[in-house]
């Protein structure tokens, strides 16, 4: 079966190999079927289910990299051995341009956000919970990939799959605290002391606030309910719908020469 991945119309044609994944075309067993990246199961499955990734995407499977998502900010340059790199802890991936290194976020309802500076080939994988949102995981990706001489202004990004605003619902003062973080219009609804919070509006807005042009950001497949992965069962995993039997999506990208 190919592996249906979505991808980013400024991405590609900025000849950026990359890609986000569904839970279809892999070997992953029910309840977790079938293309789980989740890294404490079987381990054969997952080295199918990544040589699969690594074969549509296009990229070497020993230049894959990973680290251990804690919902913060440190960010982390992607070198050596995949399996040391997994053993640290970050929430963003980069990788130096001419290393072919691919770099890779684990999501079940966080946003993965791909970002890449056209000019220097650099970028950043980022795993954005509203945690992370709040920490500046976005800030610091930006930061890493101007650091070099690279602008702001000229950089394109790829917002992935995620929790939508019609699902994320969350107290008032953790709303307040997102909002606080990028902007008031990411609370779309209040209910009572509850409020259902737009988090791929949260990164856009953070992103336009580091100066990304907002027609540099794409939303993979869409801003509507089409990217909610809590609503759309068939094509992503989902923690707030399916507990600990959700599997975990991925956001990759590969460095350009």
């Amino acid at each position: 079966m190919m592996l249906p991945l979505l991808t980013s119309k400024a991405l590609t044609q900025a000849g950026f190999a990359h890609g986000f994944t569904t839970r279809l075309g892999g070997v992953s067993l029910p309840p977790f079927d079938s293309l789980d990246f989740a890294v404490l199961r079987d381990p054969a499955l997952l080295r199918e289910n990544q040589g699969r990734l690594a074969s549509a995407v296009g990229f070497d499977p020993g230049l894959f990299h990973q680290a251990m998502q804690v919902h913060g900010a440190a960010l982390l340059v992607a070198g050596g051995d995949p399996k040391a790199t997994l053993a640290l802890e970050a929430d963003a991936l980069a990788a130096e341009p001419g290393t072919n290194h691919a770099v890779a976020v684990r999501v079940a309802d966080c946003v993965p956000v791909l970002i890449a500076d056209p000019g220097s080939g650099r970028v950043v994988a980022a795993h954005a919970g509203w945690r992370g949102i709040e920490a500046g995981v976005i800030r610091e990706s930006v930061r890493h990939l101007a650091s070099n001489g690279g602008s702001a202004e000229a950089m394109i990004a790829a917002i992935g799959p995620s929790i939508g605003p019609c699902c994320f619902e969350v107290g008032g003062d953790v709303g307040e605290r997102i909002a606080k973080a990028s902007s008031d219009d990411v609370i779309v609804r209040r209910a009572g002391e509850k409020a259902f919070v737009d988090l791929r509006l949260a990164v856009r807005e953070q992103l336009r606030g580091l100066a990304l042009a907002d027609d540099a950001i794409d939303d993979v497949p869409g801003r509507g309910p089409e990217g909610c992965t809590r609503c759309d069962r068939e094509r992503f995993y989902s923690y707030r719908r399916d507990g600990d039997a959700s599997g975990r999506l991925l956001g990759v990208i590969v460095a350009r020469g």
